[in-house]
């Protein structure tokens, strides 16, 4: 009998563990996303039924925000759980494995595999980028921003995907090729190619396999979904999808600018204007369409994860979390592209589901920012997050979306420029001290700006004072 009861123990010992004490954490980061996605209501014609249905199932945030609106720092800050002001990581070239600010912090997968986790990583995660031609073929230091590497973190993960220092796949076609027959660097168009060979569609493709697979300790798998990024090409199929001559047009205020500081003006209207170069050939109808079927394509792309996660025996106990790592402009403030601290630019889409703890299909109109993605996970997964996060966790949110904060949402553009948002009110201080107010009850396109306002001056002030706070 003992013999037996010693061989029924060590065949189960090597069972894999399907159930653990541990939930998994599905994190899948999209580049680039704005509110165009149909649960936020940002476009009419978006087409995301995948991502709204995991919004069915979890915790919407309508009010999230990056901390700052450009890929590298924002990516730096949620993966560390600390604002732009604490590290100095603060432009798309900061590397920050040489900032002594981070030196001794672990970013979030590092954390989850200390704790025993397997970690496994796919497409663009830490910043990455194609850059061109020279960024796409290479992966050394000399390449824009490291090329397909990018400032990625090998030691991270178990597992990653193309290889474990390079962090994009490659793509079937290579930014430059003018498709949308302006001759500058953001283009757009279809592309002649099946999706399973772009690089997300490699990518969708692996974190499938993922999911299909037998883990015996619960996993954090990161899915990195390079659309909407320029170059904003995708499989024809996806352009058919939003026919031109049906695509309508953001809504945009001719005179938009004419309220805001001059040094406001001057980063809108810099060297490489693109929606200059866009109005002047007429093309802002095409740009739409461009960016409108990049996110069909992006959210096809995640929903093949996310029917892969529902039909494998990981559904009942896996976090999922879906963000982006900033807004996009196409055309509102007279921009199109990135890097402002006006909505379009800091507002993400942030869903959390997390099975037995979010309410399915709540919605939080809480003003949150992405550096409460690593408290909030640590917590999901009943570990102590290091003590010196910048974030507060969502978990009370997730339980009840109504729930206080205690905290606004801070946004940092280049370290000098700052951006508050509360439940109603987005106040904005530059370094020369020029300042933006604006009142998301009476305008959420933010076309009147308050600032010089006497009715506001309270206001106005209290938020100074809340900046003021979270920077020292």
């Amino acid at each position: 009998m003992l013999s037996r009861i010693v061989l029924l123990c060590g065949f189960l010992a090597a069972l894999p563990l399907f159930s653990q004490d541990r939930p998994n954490v599905l994190f899948i980061a999209v580049d680039d996303l704005n509110d165009w996605v149909g649960c936020l209501g940002g476009h009419p014609q978006a087409k995301t039924p995948n991502i709204d249905g995991l919004a069915a199932r979890g915790v919407l945030f309508a009010n999230a925000h990056c901390a700052a609106p450009l890929c590298n720092p924002s990516r730096t800050a949620l993966l560390f759980g600390k604002r732009p002001t604490t590290t100095g990581v603060v432009g798309n070239m900061d590397d920050w494995r040489k900032f002594d600010s981070l030196q001794g912090s672990e970013s979030l997968p590092q954390f989850f595999r200390r704790h025993g986790y397997f970690t496994a990583a796919a497409g663009k995660i830490f910043h990455a980028n194609h850059g061109g031609w020279r960024g796409a073929l290479t992966h050394a230091e000399g390449a824009p921003y490291a090329g397909r590497s990018g400032f990625g973190q090998p030691e991270a993960w178990d597992e990653r995907f193309p290889a474990k220092t390079i962090q994009l796949p490659m793509a079937p076609v290579l930014i430059d090729s003018h498709r949308n027959g302006i001759n500058h660097h953001w283009d757009w168009g279809p592309i002649d190619f099946k999706a399973d060979v772009t690089e997300d569609g490699q990518v969708s493709r692996w974190a499938v396999r993922q999911l299909r697979a037998e883990h015996s300790k619960p996993f954090f798998l990161a899915v990195g979904i390079y659309r909407p990024h320029d170059p904003q090409y995708a499989p024809s199929e996806y352009f058919d999808e939003h026919p031109l001559a049906n695509v309508e047009l953001p809504t945009i205020l001719a005179s938009d600018l004419d309220d805001i500081p001059a040094i406001a003006k001057r980063y809108t209207r810099a060297a490489n204007n693109y929606e200059a170069m866009i109005r002047k050939h007429n093309a802002l109808q095409s740009a739409t369409r461009g960016y409108l079927a990049s996110v069909t394509f992006a959210d096809d792309m995640i929903g093949r994860v996310l029917k892969a996660l529902e039909a494998s025996r990981y559904a009942d106990n896996t976090v999922v979390i879906l963000f982006s790592d900033h807004g996009y402009h196409i055309g509102e403030k007279q921009k199109y592209h990135k890097s402002t601290l006006w909505e379009e630019s800091t507002r993400v889409p942030l869903i959390v589901s997390a099975p037995g703890v979010a309410v399915p299909g709540g919605l939080s109109a809480r003003a949150v920012s992405l550096i409460d993605i690593y408290p909030t996970l640590a917590q999901l997964a009943s570990l102590d997050a290091p003590e010196d996060l910048d974030g507060e966790s969502l978990v009370p949110l997730l339980r009840d979306p109504a729930a206080p904060r205690s905290a606004p949402a801070l946004t940092t553009r280049q370290g000098r420029h700052h951006a508050v948002r509360t439940d109603r009110w987005r106040y904005i201080r530059y370094s020369d001290g020029s300042e933006e107010l604006y009142d998301h009850e009476a305008d959420r396109m933010e076309w009147n700006n308050l600032a010089n306002d006497a009715a506001h001056a309270v206001t106005k002030q209290r938020l100074a004072d809340e900046l003021g706070r979270m920077l020292n």
